[in-house]
């Protein structure tokens, strides 16, 4: 015959195995989501104060108004405010090159901005890559929009 009948017997895993692999399962979400909790918690923290920096600098509030509101969206699990930092950051890494690579701005006096733009280019590199590619991240954001 074509087609032969099967029981639940050999489809089924018992009852105790299906009961240490959902637990397993469990225990591997739940690394997933307090490492995604830790990464989008450090990212949003560094928008603050990035924030609060440039709100000094520059004599504007509504600066530190959008990034604190854009942080609390980003940690809350909204979607499109994880691209739009992923993006920013991807555009902040092409601004970086552009400076040191002969844009605007003389640092042949300077040394040190240079490997200051090294170091924040490396953290906008790694966050770019962690909000667009991490497991981690995606378990987080799901789990704190669907509860």
């Amino acid at each position: 015959m074509m087609f032969e009948k099967h029981t639940n017997e050999q489809d089924l895993k018992s009852a105790p195995d299906q009961q240490v692999a959902f637990e397993g399962f469990e225990r591997k979400q739940n690394r997933l989501y307090q490492k995604g909790k830790v990464i989008v918690a450090a990212i949003a923290i560094v928008n603050v104060a990035d924030g609060i920096l440039s709100a000094v600098l520059r004599l504007n509030l509504f600066i530190l108004i959008i990034e604190i509101a854009l942080s609390i969206a980003l940690f809350s699990g909204i979607t499109w405010v994880r691209y739009l930092f992923a993006t920013g950051y991807a555009l902040g890494i092409l601004q970086f090159l552009f400076l040191l690579l002969g844009g605007t701005v003389d640092f042949s006096d300077a040394p040190q901005y240079i490997v200051l733009m090294l170091i924040l280019m490396a953290i906008n590199l790694a966050s770019c890559i962690l909000l667009f590619k991490s497991k981690s991240i995606t378990e987080f954001m799901y789990s704190q929009r669907n509860g």
